[in-house]
């Protein structure tokens, strides 16, 4: 059960709701939270053989120095090169998604090693945008 506060028109609404099911988690990495469908996961039963530490197959996972895409569109514009000196919180790409453009920024002060995509490209959640070098 969850309990929630709804404002309709002025008026504050005081519900619960009971959670039926839960269709969302959460990934986090490179800087972003995105919503992704969750995916049925059924442990092994037991003496079946080794469990996998890892995540269910299929979600994304965080990659070291890579800027990952936070949600599926298509890439508009890329403003960095290889070679480039970015400067934290620094635009790098822009995507469009059902007619919104989302900024893409740098995490950190970084050069760019790697430009994974161009413009025009359709990506999906969690695919690699840039690579790069962390910079002091």
């Amino acid at each position: 059960m969850k309990k929630l506060r709804i404002t309709v028109e002025g008026k504050v609404y005081d519900v619960t709701v009971q959670v039926l099911e839960d269709d969302e988690a959460v990934v986090s990495g490179a800087g972003f939270v995105s919503p992704l469908p969750t995916m049925p996961y059924a442990r092994p039963a037991p003496g079946a053989g080794p469990v996998s530490a890892g995540p269910p197959p299929g979600l994304p996972t965080a990659q070291p120095n890579a800027i990952l895409t936070p949600i599926a569109g298509t890439v508009q514009k890329v403003f960095v090169e290889k070679g480039a000196s970015v400067e934290a919180h620094a635009p790098v790409a822009m995507l469009d998604a059902m007619k919104m453009d989302t900024y893409i920024y740098a995490p950190r002060p970084l050069v760019v090693t790697e430009v994974a995509v161009a413009v025009g490209d359709s990506v999906q959640v969690g695919d690699c945008l840039i690579r790069y070098s962390p910079r002091d």
